[in-house]
């Protein structure tokens, strides 16, 4: 192991006494630095956050072949000033105002100014079809 000795961290002043080391000082600010960043981040998010409900949207972002089956992958996003948990999305194949297939997709938890990715899988090809999603509904964590 290393051997600490006391002059590593502080030195003795001519009169005796012990003063800190510039290392030390150093050390001490940066933290101070980080600390009270980490306060004025936190502060400002909890000043401009709303407090309003979860505002959640969502998109398709791409149809790919699943085996057998076709996978929409979908992303959330909640704009909102609140979490939303066990996140209901569903998704409708259409054909004019006839809904061919229905697939629903659960998120356990999509936190307020975030995005979360997921996937609703089909029979059909959703490329073919008009694919309609909805945000059922969220419970509050």
């Amino acid at each position: 192991m290393a051997d600490i000795r006391e002059n590593d961290i502080t030195s003795r002043d001519e009169d005796g006494s012990a003063s800190v080391s510039r290392l030390a000082w150093i050390s001490s600010g940066l933290g101070l630095l980080l600390f009270l960043g980490s306060v004025g981040v936190l502060g400002y998010e909890g000043i401009t956050r709303g407090s309003g409900p979860p505002a959640i949207t969502a998109v398709v972002e791409e149809v790919v072949p699943a085996g057998p089956r076709w996978l929409a992958h979908i992303r959330l996003t909640n704009d909102g000033g609140k979490t939303g948990a066990k996140v209901q999305v569903e998704g409708q194949l259409m054909a004019g105002d006839e809904a061919l297939e229905t697939s629903v997709a659960e998120f356990d938890y999509v936190p307020a100014g975030s995005e979360q990715k997921g996937g609703l899988f089909f029979d059909r090809d959703p490329r073919a079809h008009a694919l309609r999603l909805r945000v059922l509904g969220y419970v509050e964590p």
